[in-house]
């Protein structure tokens, strides 16, 4: 049996800068320096309808190109248990930010490429990427925010290219903690699953000096046996 890297997880792996990690919704933010960089550790654990789970501990360094361009690499270590215990490197990659359009409406994209690194039995066994279209704008002190995401993995045995749509709302209090919820709706990888993958997501981030810590709680909206019932989200970035 081979574990899949799930679209919760890969949409979970790149960063945000107002809200960041745990939030899935892609920011209109950047590192906002050359030569800027941050350091995230993020440690995940999913339930199963199915009464599986897994847990996935993400080690990522993003440096900031320019005022409005970011690259970042990530290796994801992957626990997955279905009566058996499975672990080892998942698929190890890389994403380019990029924010040209920045006036009260904010336009950006993300584009991200997982490599097949992964131990066998996990990760996709093939390269695959995704695009996140992003999409900001704050109003009376809240932030709202769309992506539009496309995700390929087609070529993948038994799966499907994903595609659907996260929206974020996002509020800051002080300087000290960021908080939001967000909706996002997917199409499943999996061939044989025809009903929407729908989660919620609400989180917070306590800001501190150059440290972020986040805690996250995940839900699914939709059920079936493939997809995650609920996920816990912690992590703690370092800026310099």
């Amino acid at each position: 049996m081979r574990f899949y890297l799930n679209p919760v997880l890969l949409l979970l792996i790149p960063t945000l800068s107002l809200a960041y990690f745990p939030f899935t919704t892609e920011d209109a933010g950047t590192i906002g320096r050359t030569f800027g960089f941050e350091l995230e550790n993020n440690f995940t654990y999913f339930r199963y309808y199915d009464g599986t789970y897994h847990q996935d501990y993400i080690f990522q360094i993003a440096m900031g190109l320019a005022p409005n361009l970011d690259l970042a690499v990530f290796v994801p270590y992957s626990k997955f248990y279905d009566g058996e215990k499975t672990e080892g490197l998942n698929d190890v990659g890389f994403y380019i930010k990029h924010i040209p359009y920045q006036k009260r409406l904010r336009l950006g994209y993300l584009l991200q490429v997982n490599f097949d690194t992964g131990k066998e039995g996990i990760g996709y066994g093939r390269t695959t990427g995704n695009v996140n279209l992003i999409a900001e704008t704050t109003h009376m002190g809240t932030t709202y925010g769309i992506n539009l995401v496309y995700i390929k993995s087609g070529h993948v045995e038994e799966l499907r290219d994903s595609y659907g749509a996260t929206l974020g709302v996002f509020r800051e209090y002080g300087n000290i903690l960021s908080y939001g919820l967000e909706l996002k709706v997917l199409t499943p990888e999996d061939r044989e699953v025809n009903t929407l993958d729908t989660h919620a997501l609400l989180g917070m981030v306590y800001h501190w000096k150059n440290r972020d810590i986040a805690l996250g709680f995940h839900k699914t909206l939709t059920r079936h046996s493939s997809f995650v019932d609920y996920g816990l989200l912690a992590g703690i970035k370092l800026s310099f």
